[in-house]
């Protein structure tokens, strides 16, 4: 019993001896698993961490207080991109605000046409201008348009600033005498005033879309003249106009060809080309009358039509147009032209000039701005005069 109880107490201390070295090697076993851990997993994922912020350009402390702030704005312009996998991951934490509304804006190419895109060129002599004149001043408005009278000489007014005038800047046509003129019975003046337009285009004026032309006793409506070129794309080759009222007239010229004395307009786009070839073209027809047939040879030769407008009224007609103007189709009246061989709108008046003026002061000019109306005429005879009035229906 003895030396078995001996043996028992050395078989027990034996087996608590085993488990206290296989606790000491499970301990070092755990312990070396750490170490590897940290060495190979913990230590190259933070470094590789420290590297990238080191690289971040937001935490760069050798940038420029410049470089720094051009770069937090290059940052929050591309905060919106979505298709920045670092943008999206900043933007995932932070409440995203709606953009704010955007006001839609007009560039000065879009803007609707007005007075301010329409350069006038106006075709006078010295000789008359004592009283044409006259005729520009009803309808002309210093500061809210622009364009010239071209001369053929100098006049009191070229040496005076428009704004004390009431008139456009006054400006002499450039030489003719290169060019050709065989007409018999016509006068070189039309050289100079067919080169109106191209001498205008030549200027610059900033933001033209329509160059006008017309003669020194063309009077315009200028409301309704911006309201029908604002129909049509000034970036086209566009010849507005109309033919004469008067059939021999057409015969003698042509039915497509607009007539000076009306005035009529060519947009941009055909100003621009007719200035590189005029020259060359008033070479090749020096039989031709007038300025506005010497235009219209040079429009066919850029193969660009007559696009009709029965608002442009040349007027070759003499004494009272009551007829005309009661017979006017639906359409803005645009201009009237020979107003020195018709009789006064108001007979009462004076002076033809006068009695226009009388119109475009006095409650009648409403009806003939109005763009939809038809006008509409009453005559009233009494012994020795009758009073015209102009009224909307």
């Amino acid at each position: 019993m003895g030396g078995g109880g001996g043996a028992g107490e050395k078989q027990l201390q034996q087996q608590q001896a085993n488990g206290v070295h296989g606790g000491v090697a499970g301990g070092k076993a755990r312990i070396s698993f750490l170490s590897g851990l940290l060495l190979y997993v913990v230590l190259p994922v933070l470094f590789l961490y420290m590297l990238i912020i080191a690289a971040s350009p937001f935490n760069n402390l050798r940038c420029s207080p410049e470089s720094n702030a051009a770069m937090a704005h290059r940052f929050v312009v591309a905060m919106p991109n979505a298709s920045s996998s670092s943008s999206s991951a900043l933007n995932s934490s932070a409440p995203r605000l709606p953009p704010p509304p955007l006001r839609p804006m007009l560039s000065a190419g879009a803007a609707p046409t007005g007075l301010r895109h329409i350069a006038f060129g106006i075709g006078a002599s010295s000789a008359l201008w004592k009283s044409r004149k006259e005729y520009i001043k009803l309808w002309w408005r210093p500061g809210r348009m622009r364009g010239f009278v071209w001369m053929d000489k100098p006049v009191k007014e070229f040496y005076s600033k428009s704004s004390r005038t009431g008139l456009p800047p006054i400006m002499v046509s450039s030489d003719t005498s290169k060019f050709p003129y065989t007409h018999g019975a016509g006068s070189r003046s039309a050289l100079r005033i067919s080169r109106i337009v191209s001498e205008t285009f030549r200027l610059g004026l900033p933001g033209v879309r329509w160059f006008v032309m017309g003669d020194d006793d063309t009077v315009f409506l200028p409301e309704n003249l911006v309201h029908v070129l604002s129909q049509y794309d000034h970036r086209q080759p566009y010849y507005i106009g109309s033919p004469s009222e008067s059939h021999i007239q057409n015969l003698i010229f042509s039915y497509g060809m607009a007539f000076g004395g009306g005035g009529f307009a060519i947009s941009r786009a055909l100003a621009e080309e007719l200035a590189k070839m005029q020259d060359g073209c008033l070479h090749r027809y020096p039989a031709l009358y007038g300025s506005d047939d010497r235009i219209h040879a040079c429009m066919s030769e850029l193969g660009v039509p007559l696009t009709r407008h029965p608002g442009f009224h040349q007027c070759d007609l003499w004494g009272d147009v009551l007829g005309l103007l009661g017979a006017h189709p639906v359409a803005p009246l645009v201009t009237l032209h020979h107003l020195d061989f018709l009789e006064p709108v108001f007979p009462t008046t004076p002076s033809r000039a006068g009695a226009l003026r009388k119109l475009f002061d006095g409650p009648w000019l409403t009806a003939l701005l109005s763009l939809t109306d038809l006008l509409l005429h009453n005559a009233c005879m009494h012994k020795h005069q009758y009073v015209q009035g102009i009224t909307a229906p």
